[in-house]
């Protein structure tokens, strides 16, 4: 591995252990022989004799210069593995690991380093699905309002395919506006701390609302709503809330089937409110779930299902900032069930 020119000291650190060794050896040999020399002064000792300790001076200097010398070796050796490591993750390699039970005493040093560059790691993965996701998602509408406006322009169609081609185009056009507010919406709720504007309110009359104004989607597919709603007043704002309600009911009817069944249940738990969306649809595995409040993250790679995988993320962002959490339970084949924990006060 090519030396760094940054590492000059590190390559100096034997030699100026050794050097600083020979300090205390130094004043230590001084000390006894200073202290002999005033014993001999109030008692006189025929044996005394200064030469003696002077001449301890080198065999112990040179011992404590080669222990020292040797030892600062070692540490050397374990120091340039953690600077060289500092480097490659500097210059943008984030794969590489420390063996911490090789590297005492700086075992602490070393899982501290490999739990960063794991997040690390994850940080770039997430920015790369992030930039594939995004850059797919705005390119899907904006390709179909294009293609189907070049139809329209140079060829002679139909009114009947001409009325769906513009019905294509103005859903698409919907589309890439509500994805461009969403956007908006993540990165104005990323850089909030705190949620403005709070004021009391029933939260189980929002929710029923919510549920009223999704009763098209719902119907439309024959599922059996169940609610139970105890009566709750909470404090916060209503508006951001109303995201939360709409984005997990939207998501439980998306993958709940025809005939299925949405349950809604409200309750207080302690200092706790409890509010869980649960739906027969086709569940999630371990893995989904692990990602589904990722940045336009969506279960389904080939984009099939309608989404733009901002929804559970903007939830997900609002219940943090109201200090609460988001739990999900879920099994493959046998629905899903996310449960909002928030703050009584």
């Amino acid at each position: 591995m090519k030396k760094n020119k940054h590492l000059d000291d590190i390559y100096k650190l034997p030699n100026y252990f050794a050097i600083f060794a020979i300090v205390p050896a130094v004043l230590s040999i001084l000390a006894c022989e200073f202290l002999e020399y005033m014993v001999a002064v109030i008692r006189p000792n025929p044996y005394y004799d200064p030469l003696v300790g002077l001449g301890m001076l080198i065999p112990m200097a040179l011992m404590m210069e080669l222990f020292t010398y040797f030892f600062s070796k070692v540490i050397y050796k374990k120091l340039n593995q953690i600077i060289l490591g500092i480097h490659q993750v500097a210059d943008g390699n984030y794969d590489i690991t420390l063996n911490a039970r090789k590297l005492s005493p700086f075992t602490e040093v070393a899982e501290n380093f490999n739990k960063m560059t794991a997040e690390l790691r994850s940080v770039e993965t997430l920015r790369n699905d992030f930039i594939n996701d995004f850059s797919h998602e705005f390119k899907t509408p904006i390709t179909s309002i294009n293609g189907f406006a070049n139809l329209l322009l140079d060829t002679e169609v139909p009114e009947e395919e001409r009325r769906q081609y513009l019905q294509i185009i103005a859903d698409e056009s919907d589309r890439l506006a509500a994805l461009s507010r969403q956007t908006l919406m993540m990165s104005r709720l990323d850089s909030q701390q705190s949620i403005p504007d709070k004021a009391p309110y029933p939260l189980d009359e929002q929710i029923k609302q919510n549920i009223i104004l999704l009763s098209r989607e719902w119907t439309d597919k024959k599922i059996d709503m169940g609610v139970d709603l105890t009566p709750v007043t909470y404090s916060g704002n209503a508006d951001l809330m109303s995201h939360i309600w709409i984005n997990l009911l939207n998501n439980a009817i998306k993958f709940t089937p025809v005939c299925g069944t949405i349950d809604v249940v409200m309750r207080q738990e302690g200092n706790e409110i409890l509010v869980s969306v649960s739906d027969t649809g086709k569940g999630m595995t371990e893995e989904e779930i692990a990602h589904i409040f990722n940045k336009y993250y969506q279960a389904d790679p080939s984009h099939a299902t309608k989404g733009m995988g901002l929804g559970l993320s903007i939830a997900h962002r609002i219940v943090e900032l109201c200090g609460g959490r988001i739990e999900v339970k879920s099994t493959p084949g046998a629905g899903s069930t996310f449960t909002v924990r928030l703050p009584k006060s």
